[in-house]
């Protein structure tokens, strides 16, 4: 009973994950305050939704479980995200483009075209990072290759944006991208290294046994 019932509130807190990131991301989005704006460039990135399915996955025992709660939980943002810029005025256009006069209604084709393309988009990442999550939790060697996956979006991610957009988003932007890739590439630095000085302490006192 107790089992059970500690699934199903797992699996509400990964959905609520997923809504929060996705209200959060576009919220933020017209902050003003610095720190806010970090905020929404670091939760409107690439590598963070990548993450909310890698630790959805490596919460899960199961991985049956992880490749269904990880894409749920992503597709979950995803109608967040689009339903908050939707309020938001994100999908307005003019009623008739000659005569500004009429007023503005939702374009409910762009509105119902993105969400759909990015839920799809979700449900197929998702399945693979909420798998490589899970097998993240394993030890040593066989954990390491997945235990990386995250970190080494992240460096692509934002040496992409660093060669290509940091001119047009300004410094605040770059700062924040470069930060991010300095964490990314310690945390990958650490990780191997943990796992190479793991193996060559066990390997070490295996010797010595003989």
């Amino acid at each position: 009973m107790f089992s059970s019932r500690s699934s199903v509130l797992a699996s509400l807190a990964s959905l609520l994950a997923g809504v929060t990131l996705g209200v959060l991301a576009p919220l933020l989005e017209a902050a003003d305050a610095s720190a806010l704006h970090v905020a929404h460039l670091v939760l409107a990135a690439g590598w963070s939704w990548a993450a909310l399915a890698f630790v959805v996955g490596t919460s899960c025992e199961s991985r049956v479980k992880s490749a269904v709660l990880a894409p749920a939980s992503l597709a979950a943002g995803v109608i967040a995200y689009y339903v908050t810029k939707l309020e938001r005025g994100g999908f307005l256009e003019w009623v008739n483009v000659d005569d500004p006069s009429q007023g503005t209604q939702i374009y409910w084709a762009g509105f119902l075209s993105k969400t759909l393309f990015w839920s799809v988009v979700a449900i197929v990442l998702g399945t693979f990072l909420g798998l490589a999550g899970n097998l993240a939790r394993n030890r040593g060697i066989r954990g390491l290759p997945f235990q990386v996956v995250i970190p080494l979006v992240a460096i692509a991610e934002t040496s992409m944006r660093l060669r290509t957009e940091a001119s047009l988003q300004g410094e605040l932007a770059g700062e924040t991208w470069n930060a991010t890739r300095f964490v990314a590439v310690a945390s990958v630095i650490i990780l191997v290294g943990h796992v190479m000085t793991a193996r060559w302490f066990r390997t070490s006192v295996w010797q010595e046994r003989r």
